[in-house]
């Protein structure tokens, strides 16, 4: 038995398979490493050890469990978290269970009863059903993607979720239904409040077929519902407003279904409707995603870049000129993606060249354009560069995207092919170049989040000499805990004022306690020092590991460690000497003055002989 269900999800899962779900990781010995999540980085710093189930990044300082790990990903509380990872393991979660009593838990189960709703109405509609086999969507596929019906009424969802339980303020905080205010005047000499105020709800989605739009984990957080058969006045699409766990500039619809495709393929298809994301994955492109009712933003391309570097964009080619798919194209060049554009028959969009031909489909992804060549194309079909009107048309139109390019060698080549076909000097273009105006969007920023900072470790507002000091704290702390053989030599050394943080001086001040050469069970000693964040420990000396040293090379290392921080300490108090020795001079207080500086002469020696 276990003692809770903590326990058994990390009895039953393993951490790999956890963070391979949102992270591409590759083997590194006995560990597994890729580029942080959590921060910008060109080489990998962030590992995974399967041996001691946690994560660690030596570049950001971030680390801990696979609860941990959800938790900074998603961006939620521990209580979602676990949901999320009891799900994925199987385990059962009382419903009175004290943990699960949280804002998120209550709207995550909304939208779920409301997906089922949707989907048992499906059932009973045979009109929708055979609107969506007309399109060419599988009964496969409608199970798969949970695509469900919101009936021609005004209040059925409403009743339906009141009914089961759920209060009225938190269906409208999961963005199910809409408030209306009515005001009703009360009749004269009628005391109290003159008019009362009537607050009725109706269902934000009515007579619409419904996509569920998922998290990463596949739990439902919104809906975009499409008219069926409606008023040509109303909305063709009707997304979820933002809620507490639905933001759409984070979301990409079918991304929880795709991401192990995408991984697999070294390559993602970015589409721009529900149905066209559906139609593709049915088509065997099952690594396929579309946007959620808003333009690609830096946040979806933070998410993409987990997975591959490599993009393809499939939009109709009458609005590849639009300004907002300028700029998701603008951002994805500075992030620095390899893009594609995947050619559409004209009027025409994927889930109708998938309905009349499936092949197509294939066909045109493996012929898809790199994003210069398909604006070089673009360009030179209008123009003729003959006239020198054309010639500065086609500049004006293909240097924004030259500019855009990150990369400094793949700009020089697409300027130099531009003066190849202009037949003007590179020099006049680059000149050109210094002109044009970057992307009118605010630039990808390739940092996720900023991460919660640990315990103990290296924190915003702390200097470089702080965070410095903090290092070379936790690495001789490290050592220690890993070889126990050279506890002596920390003890004769140190005493616990040398370390500026209460964490390393908690570890120290157990450390004396230890037997110099017997090994140390860091659980145990966790335990022992109650610090508040459990996997502190593990992080310290995992690092040690990492730096592979050899034998001969450990004390040396260790060496160092003290060295520094007897040198910091050394100098901090030399310092804080002469400031009291001016105060004695001020003061004309000679006999302190002389005890102070014969204080001072001691540890500069010191300092000296170190």
């Amino acid at each position: 038995m276990f003692d809770s269900p903590v326990d058994e999800i990390k009895n039953r899962l393993d951490i790999v398979d956890v963070i391979s779900g949102y992270v591409k990781l590759k083997k590194a010995g006995k560990d597994h490493k890729a580029l942080c999540p959590f921060h910008s980085e060109k080489a990998p710093s962030f590992f995974v050890s399967p041996s001691k189930q946690i994560w660690h990044c030596f570049g950001c300082g971030n680390g801990g469990d696979m609860f941990s790990f959800v938790m900074q990903i998603e961006g939620m509380e521990f209580v979602d978290a676990l949901r999320i990872l009891a799900k994925k393991a199987g385990v059962t979660l009382k419903k009175q269970d004290p943990e699960l009593v949280s804002q998120r838990s209550k709207l995550y189960e909304a939208c779920q009863e409301a997906a089922e709703f949707f989907e048992e109405n499906l059932k009973k509609t045979k009109g929708v059903q055979d609107y969506l086999k007309k399109r060419g969507i599988s009964s496969k596929s409608i199970k798969e993607f949970r695509i469900g019906y919101a009936l021609d009424s005004w209040d059925s969802l409403y009743e339906h979720l009141t009914d089961l339980g759920y209060k009225a303020d938190n269906i409208e905080k999961a963005g199910l239904i809409i408030q209306k205010q009515s005001v009703t005047r009360l009749p004269a000499g009628k005391a109290g409040n003159s008019q009362s105020v009537t607050r009725n709800y109706y269902d934000r989605f009515r007579k619409r077929i419904m996509f569920p739009i998922c998290d990463l984990s596949g739990q439902v957080i919104g809906f975009t519902g499409r008219i069926f058969r409606g008023d040509e006045s109303t909305a063709k699409y009707v997304n979820s407003p933002e809620t507490l766990i639905f933001n759409k500039s984070r979301i990409l619809y079918g991304l929880d279904k795709a991401k192990v495709d995408i991984r697999k393929k070294e390559q993602c298809i970015l589409v721009e409707g529900q149905t066209d994301a559906v139609m593709s994955y049915q088509a065997g492109a099952k690594n396929t995603i579309a946007t959620s009712g808003t333009a690609l933003t830096s946040d979806h391309l933070r998410i993409i870049k987990r997975y591959t570097d490599n993009l393809l964009l499939a939009f109709d080619t009458d609005t590849a000129g639009e300004v907002a798919t300028k700029k998701s194209i603008g951002l994805a060049q500075q992030a620095e993606f390899n893009i594609k554009v995947i050619i559409l028959s004209k009027d025409k969009d994927p889930a109708d060249i998938i309905k009349e031909n499936p092949k197509a489909w294939k066909k045109a992804i493996e012929d898809a354009k790199p994003i210069m060549e398909f604006y070089f194309d673009n360009a030179f079909s209008k123009y003729n560069l003959k006239k020198l009107e054309d010639k500065r048309l086609a500049a004006k139109e293909l240097l924004p995207p030259i500019k855009r390019i990150a990369n400094e060698i793949e700009r020089a080549h697409w300027l130099q092919v531009l003066a190849s076909k202009l037949n003007v000097q590179e020099k006049l273009l680059n000149e050109a170049l210094s002109r044009v105006r970057g992307p009118e969007e605010q630039p990808y920023q390739p940092t996720a989040d900023q991460p919660a900072s640990r315990q103990g470790g290296p924190k915003a507002g702390k200097s470089r000499l702080q965070n410095r000091l903090q290092n070379l704290e936790e690495n001789l702390l490290g050592f220690i805990l890993k070889y126990p053989e050279h506890l002596d030599c920390l003890k004769k050394n140190l005493t616990s004022e040398y370390f500026t943080t209460s964490v390393t001086q908690k570890i120290f001040q157990e450390l004396k306690k230890q037997k110099s050469g017997k090994e140390i069970d860091l659980k145990k000693f966790q335990k022992k020092i109650l610090l508040d964040q459990p996997y502190y420990l593990e992080h310290i000396v995992f690092q040690i590991e990492h730096y592979n040293l050899e034998d001969k090379d450990i004390l040396k290392e260790t060496n160092f460690c003290l060295k520094e921080i007897k040198s910091n300490y050394f100098k901090k108090k030399l310092s804080e000497i002469s400031l009291t020795i001016k105060r004695a001079e001020r003061e004309g207080d000679k006999k302190g003055k002389k005890k102070l500086t014969e204080e001072f002469n001691k540890l500069s020696k010191e300092l000296i002989n170190l």
